[in-house]
């Protein structure tokens, strides 16, 4: 599984990826430098790759999240260059520059594959045929952990109407995916729950488009709390975003 010999970048891709802009990398730095924000990130990274031993990260940017992995073989996947580039020198992450509609991989060659908020940015033809290839490279009994963006949340409505490249989160709907899922006999829903990823304190400066934020520790603790009892307070489907693990046939 030579992971850093892998860079084949389809040119569709490519085109699909020049639409989103810088902001997405630096909001993957922002969220694991921020005092009780990173601690959420990890948190949820920690919960997708719990049990598996060969994983799959699908969106990794410069792979933040290896960290997250433990001792589990860790491979990341992405389609910018340059991310992958900046990742490739940290110790315990094996990146390479792929789509995940025609990953380089053999059928069968991890037991799990994460995909972090990263459907809604394909087309609405483009997830099903994705979510076939992580399948295929994933063993019987393996689960594929997904992240997405909850287009009934208030204010996950908001941001893909000032942001247009985030539009695609009109397509992954609990009910869209469901049936996207159910289409594919290799998969089952083996979890699904609606989550708030994205911290309170944190969307109106997401929404600002300013990336700095109180991380002392009481503050941090103070946010915790704060996050935890909002949380209580809002419905499941007004959540920001929807978790979903699905285990191959």
């Amino acid at each position: 599984m030579d992971a850093e010999a892998v860079d084949q970048t389809p040119r569709s891709s490519e085109e699909r990826f020049r639409r989103f802009s810088d902001r997405d990398a630096a909001l993957v730095r922002w969220r694991f430098g921020q005092g009780y924000v990173a601690r959420l990130a990890e948190r949820r990274y920690r919960s997708m790759f719990h049990g598996g031993s060969r994983i799959l990260d699908v969106g990794c940017g410069v792979g933040e999240a290896a960290i997250q992995a433990g001792g589990a073989d860790y491979v990341g996947i992405d389609l910018s260059e340059s991310l992958v580039r900046e990742g490739r020198g940290r110790p315990g992450r094996r990146l390479a520059v792929a789509d995940v509609a025609h990953l380089p991989f053999a059928d069968g060659t991890f037991d799990r594959v994460c995909c972090m908020g990263v459907l809604h940015h394909l087309g609405r033809n483009a997830i099903r045929p994705a979510l076939r290839e992580m399948a295929r490279v994933l063993e019987t009994g393996g689960e594929v952990a997904i992240v997405e963006p909850n287009p009934w949340s208030p204010y996950q409505r908001v941001f893909a109407w000032v942001r247009p490249p985030e539009r695609g989160i009109l397509n992954t709907s609990p009910r869209a995916l469901r049936r996207i899922v159910t289409s594919i006999p290799a998969l089952a829903i083996a979890r699904f729950e609606y989550d708030h990823t994205m911290p309170l304190a944190a969307l109106a400066t997401f929404l600002l488009r300013r990336w700095r934020w109180p991380t002392g520790p009481r503050m941090t603790r103070l946010l915790e709390w704060l996050h935890r009892r909002a949380v209580r307070l809002r419905p499941g489907p007004l959540r920001t975003h929807t978790f979903w693990r699905l285990r191959k046939r």
